[in-house]
C-alpha cells in the first residue's frame, strides 16, 4: 500500500449562464409574441364589431319595411268589402235582445296617510331646491 494513487482534480463544470445580450434577445421575442398576438386579438374583435354593425343595419332596414308593409295592409283594408263579405257567409244584424248593456261603477282611489305624507315631504323638499 506504499503506492498513493494521486486523484486528479476535476474541475467542477461552471454553470452555464446566458449574457446579457442573450437576455435581451429573448425578452424582446418575448415582449414581440406578446405584441403581435394582442394586435391579432384586436384586429378579431374590430372585424366582429364590423359584422355585428352590418347586420344591425340589415335588421333595421328589415323592421323598417315591416312596419311599412304592415301599414299598408292596415290602410288598404276595405272594411266594406270585408263586411260583404262577412255577409255573404251570414252574418246578420244583432237583434236587441242580443245586446247586452254593463254599467262599470267608478272606483275611487283611496288614499292613505302615509302616501298624503310622503307626497307633501316630496313636495317640501323639490320646492326648496
Amino acid at each position: 500500500m506504499a503506492t498513493a494513487r494521486k486523484k486528479k482534480q476535476r474541475s467542477k463544470p461552471q454553470k452555464k449562464t446566458m449574457s446579457f445580450d442573450l437576455l435581451i434577445a429573448v425578452c424582446c421575442f418575448l415582449a414581440f409574441g406578446v405584441m403581435a398576438g394582442l394586435l391579432f386579438q384586436h384586429s378579431v374583435i374590430t372585424e366582429k364589431n364590423t359584422e355585428i354593425l352590418s347586420l344591425q343595419k340589415t335588421l333595421d332596414a328589415a323592421v323598417l319595411v315591416n312596419d311599412s308593409k304592415e301599414g299598408q295592409l292596415v290602410t288598404n283594408m276595405d272594411l266594406q268589402a270585408i263586411e260583404a263579405e262577412a255577409r255573404g257567409y251570414g252574418m246578420t244584424e244583432p237583434t236587441q235582445t242580443q245586446y247586452r248593456k254593463e254599467t262599470v261603477a267608478k272606483q275611487e282611489k283611496k288614499t292613505t296617510e302615509t302616501e298624503t305624507e310622503k307626497v307633501k315631504v316630496g313636495c317640501k323638499i323639490y320646492f326648496k331646491r
